[in-house]
């Protein structure tokens, strides 16, 4: 495993369902609607959003300054919009492409990764992605200035393959150049100290770029001061001994001072300030974090904002040690960082300061019945809106009017609220809230379609629009446990409901109904399905031309039989990715066992008969078809039994077989096994099954 402080941010997710990635194996892609561990990508640039409570540090510190009133610069925002940058993988990737055309240099490969001296199975990040795209760069330029076929570019890249052949054990120095071109030899001394580096030759490699540093000659020698104060950053992380270890940053704080007081060094200034907050964040961790806490109230940071924040995150120390309790009684940042994570102390602190990130966090945090509930809730309906706070202030306080019974002041702040521009996440949040408070059917159709903001499946961006909009998982659990099937066909007609949403309702319904008996429910949803998924027309007339009820059912479970996407069920998020009558490579197919009752938005807007009626279904269902596989080869083989001249009966019988193999498992895939080969020994189908599961 590498250091703690290379360590990978994890998303935790808002939102359920998913559907597997069509590409080399079953990863789950999740739509997400809002997100609790980062802004969604983009959303965070010019407005805070919703704070959420586990909201990594580096965000609530960027919404903190913004609700402090600080004006954010253009090159703070485009600082912030550059703080997640390519992957050592990928640098590493763009350095192969540039030098893949010198013919004459072989390319062995590259591991950034070297083995933490000592220790068994741990390694550190030792070539850093900065070093493969300052390659990558120079090489380019070397190739302007040579010819990329010249014997100066073939020798400069063995040079520099050597150099990272050392990023992940010693594999030597590249060959000192005594004659030649002055510029190769230059970058060959340069090699040199770099490849020392990755060999963790600290003290040698540190020579040699002072040398290079007092080489005017030499293109390298005002990044070579840089260079010799990392070197004993990087030894200094090596070492077990505290004492060695900030002696070597204090030497490296030095260093990076005496550049950045340089008035010859102004472009290494930037880098050297950026280095030296590192360098303090390990010498006085908590002096530089009240420094920060400074520093986060003065406008015009540009890219020293974002050093800051970083920073910041990488220092937090653990409250209840004496160091947290000392900077918790002297930081009013951390302790802010606390209130809105869930701490205590944040309605005091808004009394006393009236300021808006403690507004934002009292809001977050008050217990219900708190005697400062109306006095809170009064000053957040007082922030204006297009202010940064109030998305938050909003939602939050929508909230809290929720749990104090207030549902009409609430509903009348809610659809003020959607009704200003905001992000897609905010709006989400608030139609969430707001769909709590639906009085009527209408208005529970209105709020439960959202648009998602990302998809969580290595980092993709959005969902593609003919996914959108989706039903969250609170619509969903609405329509399952309280909704008859009735009002789903109605919802399917319903223009609130978006086109791709009705069908999936539709769908739904016509499945619910079979299962349910109820087979003129099933050809009203059959008539609807027909007409939103032309693809599945046919399928639908030919079921509403059954009239008898028990041949209708039977001709529905061999549709659903063909079909493994019939479902009795929404999903949040995505729906299924593979069209509904073919096989899902991944074993997406019929429905799974499904759920026992689930927590539920408020349900008032139905009526007790409804509600009554919903409840009831929802039990039938899980009883009759909570295993769809079971479900429908006994349905299958009952009908075979009672029928056994139909026609078809040879056909649903296989692939109620087959339904055991790529759905759920199934008790009595041998029984229509037996009975396909025992009274259709001759059919086309029976010799496609050979074998029972």
């Amino acid at each position: 495993m590498r250091y703690a402080w290379i360590a990978a941010l994890a998303v935790v997710l808002v939102g359920i369902g998913g559907r597997l990635a069509e590409s080399c194996g079953p990863i789950t892609s999740v739509m997400l609607f809002a997100t609790n561990r980062h802004p969604p990508p983009g959303e965070h640039i010019g407005a805070p959003g919703v704070l959420r409570p586990r909201y990594a540090t580096e965000d609530l510190l960027y919404a903190y300054r913004m609700l402090s009133g600080v004006h954010m610069s253009k090159d703070e925002v485009g600082a912030r919009l550059n703080e997640y940058t390519p992957s050592p993988e990928l640098r590493i990737a763009r350095w192969v492409e540039t030098r893949s055309g010198v013919a004459t240099v072989p390319w062995t490969g590259v591991n950034p990764d070297r083995n933490v001296p000592g220790v068994d199975y741990q390694y550190f990040l030792n070539c850093l992605g900065d070093a493969f795209d300052t390659a990558a760069e120079t090489l380019r330029q070397r190739i302007a200035k040579w010819h990329i076929d010249s014997a100066n570019i073939a020798e400069w890249v063995r040079g520099q393959d050597q150099v990272f052949a050392n990023c992940s054990g010693d594999a030597g120095m590249p060959e000192a150049l005594t004659s030649g071109d002055p510029l190769l030899m230059a970058d060959r001394r340069y090699q040199i100290a770099a490849a020392k580096f990755y060999a963790t030759q600290f003290e040698e490699a540190r020579a040699d770029f002072e040398a290079i540093a007092a080489d005017a000659e030499s293109p390298w020698h005002e990044l070579a001061p840089y260079l010799a104060a990392r070197c004993f950053i990087r030894q200094s992380n090596l070492k077990n001994d505290e004492r060695e270890r900030n002696e070597l940053l204090a030497k490296a704080g030095e260093r990076l001072r005496a550049i950045i007081n340089d008035p010859s060094q102004q472009k290494m200034r930037a880098a050297a300030k950026s280095l030296l907050g590192f360098v303090l964040v390990r010498i006085d961790p908590q002096q530089r974090l009240l420094d920060i806490e400074e520093q986060l109230h003065q406008p015009d940071l540009g890219a020293d904002l974002q050093r800051a924040l970083t920073d910041y995150s990488m220092t937090e120390v653990e409250w209840w040690t004496a160091t947290g309790k000392a900077l918790y009684q002297k930081s009013e940042l951390t302790r802010w960082l606390s209130a809105v994570r869930g701490g205590e102390g944040a309605v005091d602190e808004w009394r006393t300061k009236r300021t808006m990130p403690w507004l934002v966090a009292a809001l977050m945090s008050v217990h219900d019945g708190d005697a400062a509930v109306p006095e809170l809730i009064a000053a957040a309906r007082a922030v204006r809106p297009g202010t940064a706070a109030y998305p938050s202030v909003a939602y939050w306080g929508i909230r809290l009017q929720i749990r104090a019974g207030e549902a009409d002041a609430a509903r009348q702040w809610g659809d003020e609220a959607l009704g200003v521009t905001q992000t897609q996440a905010t709006l989400n949040l608030l139609r969430a809230e707001r769909l709590k408070l639906a009085r009527d059917w209408k208005e529970f159709l209105k709020f439960a379609p959202r648009q998602a903001v990302a998809v969580e499946e290595e980092g993709e961006g959005p969902p593609n629009k003919d996914e959108l909009p989706a039903f969250d998982v609170d619509a969903v659990a609405v329509f399952h446990r309280r909704v008859p099937v009735r009002m789903w066909i109605d919802a399917s007609k319903n223009d609130a409901i978006p086109a791709n949403l009705q069908a999936n309702l539709a769908q739904a319904a016509w499945v619910r109904a079979i299962i349910l008996g109820d087979v003129a429910s099933a050809h009203l949803a059959a008539a609807r399905l027909g007409k939103l998924r032309p693809e599945l027309a046919e399928e639908m007339s030919g079921f509403q031309k059954e009239r008898d009820p028990a041949a209708a059912r039977f001709a529905a479970v061999l549709l659903m039989l063909r079909g493994p996407g019939f479902e009795p069920v929404l999903r949040a998020g995505f729906s299924r990715a593979t069209p509904v009558m073919e096989i899902d490579d991944y074993r997406d197919n019929w429905w799974r066992r499904l759920d026992g009752p689930v927590e539920t938005s408020a349900t008032d807007f139905l009526s007790k008969e409804d509600q009554a009626a919903g409840e009831e279904q929802g039990w039938r269902i899980q009883e009759r078809g909570g295993n769809s596989v079971l479900f429908l080869t006994s349905q299958a083989i009952a009908w075979a039994r009672s029928h056994p001249t139909d026609v078809r009966v040879p056909e649903a019988l296989h692939l109620a077989v087959r339904a055991t193999r790529f759905g759920s498992s199934n008790d009595n895939s041998k029984e229509a096994f037996d009975l396909l080969h025992r009274r259709y020994p001759k059919s086309e189908w029976t010799a496609k099954t050979k074998y029972w599961y």
